[in-house]
């Protein structure tokens, strides 16, 4: 199991939490309101009316900055998904099966065969691409590794 989380992931969840802040934070805001011009009644008295109205007000604030947050991780799903296409075709030139278990004999168990496998992809991925992070190296690995190796 990853523990890497994708940028694509990050800008939906930030896009939903600014979503949420800002449906709660406008009906809040707009209840609120509405009491304290007294179109509705609310058994608070002023002083909560406005510290609620304040707490939702600052709701919407987060809610912009979520919004905006999520416009510039964009950028980051354009470079992620790059930096995803330059592995994958360095991948497919540098990572071939034969290469992989060359030091390796019958003899070696399908458990060790496959920890000694994903090291040396991981060394190979981390050496030609520095940049990456290690949780997104490792499901990178995996990735890979199922693929020329589906049996296991």
């Amino acid at each position: 199991m990853s523990t890497h989380t994708s940028a694509k992931d990050k800008q939906s969840e930030t896009k939903s939490s600014a979503w949420t802040f800002l449906l709660v934070g406008s009906g809040g805001f707009l209840i609120i309101t509405l009491a304290i011009i007294g179109i509705i009644k609310l058994p608070l008295n002023m002083f909560a009316l406005a510290v609620m109205e304040g707490m939702f007000l600052i709701f919407l604030v987060i809610a912009g900055l979520s919004f905006k947050k999520a416009m510039k991780m964009l950028e980051d799903i354009s470079r992620e998904s790059t930096l995803e296409e330059k592995i994958s075709v360095w991948a497919k030139e540098n990572l071939a099966p034969e290469s992989l278990t060359v030091d390796l004999d019958e003899n070696t168990t399908s458990e060790m065969k496959y920890f000694m496998v994903t090291e040396l992809m991981r060394e190979r991925m981390m050496h030609a691409f520095p940049e990456l992070d290690d949780a997104y190296a490792e499901e990178l690995t995996e990735r890979y590794y199922n693929e020329l190796f589906p049996e296991g």
